[in-house]
């Protein structure tokens, strides 16, 4: 049985690299891409960090020079049919081929046909999956591995549906890699919609101002007047890999592609050594608009909500949280969720913030909320993004 491998979110921070080796840490492979591609990755260009063609071709050099790989994300849900136009085709089979030409050992995908694409014309590159794919029976992993994919990241609606996940393994010859650090809402209702904003966000061809995190907002609101929604996200704590290799996953996904060296290098170091003794809410995403990103959010008021949560900040305390996991091995969640109150229980356990502050944050969310589905901030709104953007462009 191969050891444990982890794949993890870049930033195009070099220290990174040097960090990992340092501390000879798991990492097989380092995913990133640029701000912005032809096709489109799982967030958007604005949170992301730049970078030049000259740094990404110089920094795989350095990964391979360390036997790392680099797997570049192109793992948009949708390209807006751009794929079937004759010249656009043509810029996508491009920006194929430079990837391919600069060493890249695979790309992350979403879409089928692009996969089809890649393993006829460029059969170089190793497939992944993307978790956006939701890939959650053993039936659609299969289907998948017929497309000559290599690995697969599931949904990670299943990570704690161990029944499937043994099966899937069992099933097909892909590596299953599984995203670990995923804070959103259990089943959330938001979620296609965001990656479909998220995907023509990171577009070349995007309107910088056609986006918006609304999704994170309901998301959030959730989250802090819910404890038992937190548990139910279906992130995977270090201490608790050893289950997962016991059902034979040994690769395991870090995100944060938006986040500083420091932050990707805490969650790195966590699930390295399989233990964390503080806020799992530290290591996993998904639990609060400002989690280190590397640069601010340039729309204005999504940059006010960042400067104005952190007081109420979600703690996970993951020392309390030891036989969390044993439940789930027998459970249904998809059927049985509404009937049970385990999750409720766990959170009452393990589960604080600042009650004064999460609901004057919460105040903010929700009038936030309100005027974008009564359309109030977008009689006033326009002006003020493109003054916000000016302003943090130094123009």
């Amino acid at each position: 049985m191969q050891g444990k491998r982890l794949s993890v979110a870049y930033n195009w921070d070099p220290a990174m690299i040097e960090e990992i080796v340092k501390n000879d840490y798991p990492v097989k492979d380092l995913y990133a891409s640029a701000q912005q591609t032809f096709i489109g990755g799982g967030r958007p260009s604005s949170v992301l960090p730049e970078t030049t063609e000259a740094t990404i071709k110089d920094q795989i050099r350095q990964m391979h020079d360390n036997n790392i790989e680099f797997t570049y994300t192109l793992n948009a849900p949708c390209m807006g049919g751009q794929e079937y136009l004759p010249k656009e085709h043509a810029r996508m089979i491009k920006e194929l081929q430079w990837i391919a030409n600069i060493g890249c050992d695979g790309v992350v995908l979403t879409i089928p046909y692009l996969m089809e694409i890649v393993k006829k014309q460029f059969p170089q590159l190793k497939i992944r999956v993307s978790t956006i794919a939701k890939v959650n029976t053993v039936n659609k992993a299969k289907y998948f591995e017929a497309m000559g994919v290599n690995s697969i990241t599931p949904d990670v609606m299943i990570n704690r549906n161990f029944k499937i996940l043994e099966k899937m393994v069992k099933a097909t010859n892909c590596e299953i890699n599984l995203l670990v650090t995923d804070g959103c809402l259990y089943e959330c209702p938001y979620r296609l919609y965001h990656y479909n904003l998220c995907g023509h966000a990171s577009q070349l061809n995007s309107n910088p101002d056609a986006y918006y995190d609304y999704p994170v907002i309901g998301c959030s609101l959730e989250k802090l007047s819910k404890p038992a929604e937190v548990m139910k996200c279906r992130w995977v704590r270090p201490e608790d890999l050893n289950e997962y290799e016991a059902i034979g996953i040994n690769s395991f996904k870090i995100g944060g592609r938006r986040l500083t060296t420091e932050k990707i290098m805490e969650s790195v170091k966590a699930y390295s050594d399989e233990k964390y003794e503080g806020n799992l809410a530290d290591i996993v995403e998904g639990f609060t608009f400002a989690t280190g990103g590397v640069k601010d959010d340039p729309v204005p008021d999504q940059a006010d909500v960042q400067g104005s949560e952190r007081k109420p900040k979600i703690y996970i305390d993951n020392t309390k949280l030891d036989g969390f996991i044993n439940f789930f091995k027998t459970q249904d969640c998809a059927a049985n969720c509404d009937e049970c109150s385990y999750c409720e229980e766990w959170g009452k356990k393990a589960v604080t913030t600042s009650k004064i502050s999460a609901d004057v944050f919460s105040i903010y969310l929700e009038s936030l909320h309100e005027r974008l589905v009564t359309s109030q901030l977008f009689s006033t709104e326009k002006h003020g993004r493109e003054a916000g953007r000016k302003k943090r462009r130094g123009n």
